[in-house]
């Protein structure tokens, strides 16, 4: 069996590579900890980072924009399968918006229809079940009555989307999607991400090391371990030299 033979060089560079590693944990931990010694002075508590890079870290994630419509200057609009009057949540569905309008002071969703108070409040969620139309494509409104356009077919209601009949009208004034202005959009992001992450708390979680979850415990045992490997590296080398 062969003999594992500990060398003088094999020790000093086990000792240099843990020297390393260890001094680059420290400049780390100074960093952060001075930023800590100072959060009232620096504001931290008071400071919010939204970049999507950190929200990352936290689990904190941004739905992609499907799709918006502007209505009497409200815009609504679904995030993920969250539906939103102005910056106000008022239904979750992961089918697209196909229009929205109101009629008599009632707001219409096409998705499946979805009746809404000017306040957002929901009256009636009507599905196909319900004698809707199927495979909605547009929906508009003129004089109080609601129009859907399905393949080939128009449709309309007089009663608030209860009951729909075949219609020989030529309506064409269709709610149509629109690009919803960045300053509207912030203000939707705030309802999932807050004001995002302190940075009180992002320098508290670089410093233990909980900012990469369950990987910052096991980091630590690496760094300790380094720590036992680097006293007891410069302590056979201390006694090496001792000894000559």
């Amino acid at each position: 069996m062969k003999k594992i033979r500990v060398t003088k060089k094999s020790i000093n560079q086990i000792h240099k590579f843990t020297g390393i590693a260890v001094c680059i944990f420290l400049i780390h931990l100074s960093i952060t900890g001075i930023f800590l010694n100072h959060t009232e002075d620096l504001g931290l508590d008071e400071k919010y980072t939204a970049s999507p890079m950190i929200l990352a870290l936290y689990n904190i994630s941004m739905p992609s924009q499907e799709e918006s419509f502007l209505v009497d200057n409200i815009f609504i609009s679904r995030f993920g399968d969250q539906v939103f009057m102005g910056n106000q949540p008022i239904i979750k569905s992961e089918s697209p918006i196909m229009g929205a309008a109101f009629s008599n002071q009632i707001l219409a969703i096409a998705n499946e229809m979805v009746l809404l108070t000017q306040e957002g409040e929901l009256i009636e969620r009507i599905s196909s079940t319900a004698e809707l139309p199927e495979n909605i494509q547009k929906l508009g409104v003129s004089e109080g009555i609601l129009y859907l356009k399905t393949p080939n077919k128009l449709w309309q209601s007089s009663d608030q989307a209860q009951a729909w009949e075949l219609s020989d009208s030529n309506f064409n004034d269709w709610s149509n999607e629109v690009i919803m202005p960045d300053q509207q959009t912030k203000q939707i992001e705030m309802y999932f991400s807050g004001k995002g992450v302190s940075l009180e708390q992002f320098f508290l979680d670089l410093h233990n090391g909980n900012i990469i979850k369950g990987f910052g415990k096991w980091l630590l045992d690496i760094i300790a371990i380094f720590l036992l490997l680097l006293s007891i590296s410069g302590i056979w080398i201390w006694l090496k030299k001792r000894r000559y």
